[in-house]
């Protein structure tokens, strides 16, 4: 999904890095996080090594704003040197609002595609026919799904670098007036930005996203 974000931010002398969860993609061996906590407790670990001492901001959508706002919480908690100047969250009502729908809940692995699919409109019919990809899939998404249905958030945490916050015109599970309550989460400023699009919109609408991102980092970096 953020394949080609590295060659159209680094004009902007941006650099992409993107966050490879265990168990997918390159990191297939590795064991499944279906735990919010576990998941920040990881990422948090290995955050020193890859930040740096360089100026660094995050972007995280759906499940990925919940665990960069957590992340930044940790990292503030640990005491880490060069925390992130700049939250770009997008796609997430902030904690704790309770979400659109229900959990799927324990059912069987087509029921369960068969729902994701019904919610997201994002599994191709050829990939839920396939068994090899089911095989493969499936216990994914259900780490996934876990991971955001046991996620407990709380109301009062803050954290001190400025919010962006994006949303969907179009996306059914946020609203306007539940994307600009993230504004409580931050000592500092909190922007929000509506894009066309449905859930999805950061790949629909991709530049965008994209100039939101290159115009808040921009405006970071005029800051004294």
């Amino acid at each position: 999904a953020y394949f080609a974000w590295g060659a159209a931010l680094q004009p902007a002398g941006i650099e992409v890095r993107a966050v490879q969860y265990p168990g997918r993609e390159n990191r297939l061996a590795d064991p499944l996080i279906a735990s919010a906590p576990a998941m920040v407790a990881a990422l948090a670990d290995q955050w020193p090594a890859l930040a740096g001492t360089e100026p660094w901001a995050l972007f995280g959508h759906s499940m990925g704003a919940l665990l960069g706002f957590e992340l930044a919480a940790e990292l503030a908690r640990r005491g880490a040197t060069n925390p992130p100047r700049h939250l770009f969250l997008s796609g997430r009502n902030p904690p704790p609002v309770p979400p659109r729908l229900p959990p799927l809940g324990p059912r069987s692995d087509a029921d369960f595609l068969a729902g994701v699919a019904e919610r997201y409109g994002s599994l191709p019919a050829a990939l839920l026919a396939d068994p090899e990809m089911r095989a493969l899939l499936t216990p994914i998404l259900r780490a996934d799904f876990q991971l955001v249905d046991d996620y407990a958030g709380h109301a009062t945490t803050q954290i001190d670098a400025p919010l962006t916050i994006l949303g969907g015109t179009r996306d059914p599970f946020t609203s306007p007036g539940e994307l600009a309550d993230w504004r409580h989460h931050t000592r500092a400023a909190c922007r929000v930005h509506l894009i066309e699009g449905g859930h999805f919109f950061h790949q629909q609408a991709r530049g965008d996203v994209l100039r939101v991102i290159a115009a808040g980092l921009a405006d970071d970096a005029r800051l004294p």
